[in-house]
């Protein structure tokens, strides 16, 4: 997407107080000029999270983090930089341009699956709850137990059994049918003339992304004879199954808070359980857990806890999920529900205490794990275990961490009474086999880089913090100096601005910076202490250490090269070269000490 105006960026910080903002979710105390509180990003006790009203931007003196209102909300809410943009432009009254450039077409195609999709959600709430077509879908919502409070909280609906009803107000609103196809909320009739509804007479249930705009749907049927039971929207453009999970963006600050979050697999299981008062739940919308439903979170949470249905289906698609949960350093645990019983039945009939009680002492995934193979295997004879192990050697390499692999290993040796080093062999011979190729991901982790060298900060921060200096740093002083190749960038960064006469706003540099490690290093750098009255000494100290450090290695250069050179020209040269320098040396020394 092309970059969004500077000046409109402007107008959205100038908008925008980051107190105010982080308030929302930190609680904050005024400590001299700046505010303080516990960092939102990693668990403490001390406070360490600091926040500059002045210069509009907060940095965490624990884990480093730090930027602007942009960038906060980027972290807080795991969303782009333009969807950041666009929610504090919202939140200012900020009116962002049209868009413009290659992705045009591409970005006015997704606004119309937007639209559509907001429209018949609108539609469809608008129906249930106001029109005679929604009595029966309002009767057995009611019977569900729902109150009209919970049903204005998740936007539920009904569209009705009319085979062009949608279709109709869409073409009201200058929605053709083809968008609605590619919305996934019409059909093509067989005969390849016309549209048809996809939704019709069902309760419907709005699928919302991260930024809470809807994207899809699932439908339940209330006649007894409908199939499928419940239907949902196909995948497209906005829309795709594996990464977005249902309830997310309504309760992803209880998920963050709590730490932890219940997945369960139905629409009324949610429902149910957040009208109880539990509001740490997601479910999956139409399909298993994936890898990218575990990323999404693990940005919120540190454990997950499986709520399936109670039967054999429920365990075996919990087993599935586990499975995939173990490969991504989450702590995922396991509910047993009794069989008779699914999330929503079970919190009708026990009450939310119990079923917190549950989720505070469920399983662990091998106990789990095991439970269920026990019922396959007889555990006292040698061919049971034998079977229960061969089943067991793929959900052992699942996890990446290699402590976190070894102690499940040496956990399932001691329960099953077999030899921890037998298995130990037979589970790195399985894993050095020949693997089938790796499908496209995320790659893991680099090793994180080791801090810039700590003069180079101070001397970076220095220059944000008292860009005065900046004009004559520009006229003694080559970025080159530093050594560490971060702080170089900002050093550059610093004196692009002024050759361009841009104010140093820490604010639009870090809103520039599209690489999120340099932009929590200008925090990091700002957020410095220098005493003022001291800080012109300070400067002129920085200036002359990497000014000294700088001589030093190009006589370290030249010795080098004199060691190497025969020509007795060169010789000369060299020598002559390395005199000036050592003099020059010597000068900035006594500079140092004066």
């Amino acid at each position: 997407m092309p970059r969004i105006p500077e000046d409109i960026l402007q107008r959205i910080r100038d908008a925008t107080d980051i107190v105010d903002l982080i308030s929302e979710h930190v609680q904050l105390v005024k400590k001299g000029r700046n505010y303080s509180g516990l960092c939102p990003f990693h668990d403490e006790k001390t406070p360490s999270f600091s926040v500059d009203p002045d210069r509009q931007f907060y940095h965490c003196f624990g884990c480093g983090v730090g930027g602007n209102a942009f960038k906060f909300i980027q972290e807080i809410d795991r969303v782009t930089f333009v969807e950041a943009v666009k929610f504090l432009a919202e939140r200012a009254g900020v009116a962002l341009p049209e868009r413009s450039g290659p992705s045009r077409e591409e970005a006015a195609a997704d606004d119309e699956l937007y639209r559509a999709n907001d429209l018949a959600q609108k539609y469809f709430h608008h129906l249930l709850l106001n029109d005679d077509a929604g009595a029966t879908a309002r009767t057995y919502l009611q019977t569900r137990g729902l109150t009209g409070e919970t049903i204005e909280r998740f936007g539920l609906g009904y569209a009705p059994p009319e085979w062009d009803a949608l279709l109709k107000v869409a073409g009201r609103r200058g929605l053709n049918p083809q968008i609605l196809e590619r919305a996934g909320l019409a059909l093509p009739r067989s005969t390849g003339s016309g549209h048809y509804d996809r939704f019709r007479d069902r309760i419907t249930f709005p699928i919302a992304n991260i930024s809470n705009r809807t994207i899809a749907f699932g439908a339940r049927a209330l006649q007894p004879d409908q199939e499928p039971k419940y239907l949902n929207s196909p995948e497209t453009p906005i829309y795709h199954k594996g990464r977005v999970l249902y309830g997310l963006s309504i309760a992803r600050e209880t998920i963050r808070r709590q730490d932890a979050v219940l997945v369960v697999e139905g629409y009324m299981d949610l429902i149910s359980l957040a009208q109880a008062g539990i509001q740490h739940v997601v479910a999956t919308s139409g399909t298993a857990l994936t890898e990218d439903h575990c990323r999404l979170l693990a940005r919120f949470a540190r454990q997950v806890v499986l709520l399936f249905d109670g039967d054999a289906a429920g365990s075996t698609a919990a087993m599935r999920a586990l499975e995939v949960l173990l490969g991504t350093g989450l702590d995922a645990r396991v509910v047993s529900l009794p069989a008779e019983h699914d999330p929503d039945t079970f919190v009708q009939e026990h009450g939310p205490d119990v079923l917190l009680e549950r989720a505070e002492n469920a399983q662990s995934v091998l106990d789990f794990y095991l439970e269920q193979l026990a019922q396959q295997h007889d555990f006292s004879s040698v061919e049971g275990k034998a079977r229960a192990v061969e089943r067991l050697k793929p959900l052992l390499a699942k996890p990446r961490d290699a402590v976190r692999r070894d102690l499940l290993l040496r956990e399932v040796a001691g329960r099953l009474s077999v030899d921890e080093q037998s298995l130990r062999h037979d589970l790195q011979a399985s894993m050095r086999r020949p693997q089938q190729p790796r499908q496209a991901g995320p790659e893991p982790s680099p090793t994180a880089e080791p801090e810039p060298p700590r003069h180079e900060l101070e001397f970076i921060g220095l220059l944000f913090n008292f860009p005065q200096f900046i004009p004559e740093t520009v006229s003694e002083f080559a970025p080159d100096a530093l050594t560490d190749a971060r702080t170089q960038t900002l050093c550059r960064t610093l004196f692009d601005h002024h050759a361009h006469g841009k104010a140093i706003d820490l604010g639009m540099i870090i809103s520039e910076l599209e690489d999120d490690g340099l932009a929590r290093l200008v925090a990091q750098c700002a957020a410095q202490g220098f005493d003022e009255e001291q800080v012109e000494r300070q400067w002129r100290d920085y200036l002359l250490y990497f000014q000294k450090n700088a001589l030093q290695k190009r006589i370290d250069s030249a010795r080098q090269a004199l060691a190497a050179a025969s020509d007795d020209g060169e010789i000369a040269r060299i020598s002559a070269e390395l005199v000036a320098l050592n003099q020059e040396r010597q000068a900035v020394a006594a500079q140092q000490s004066s």
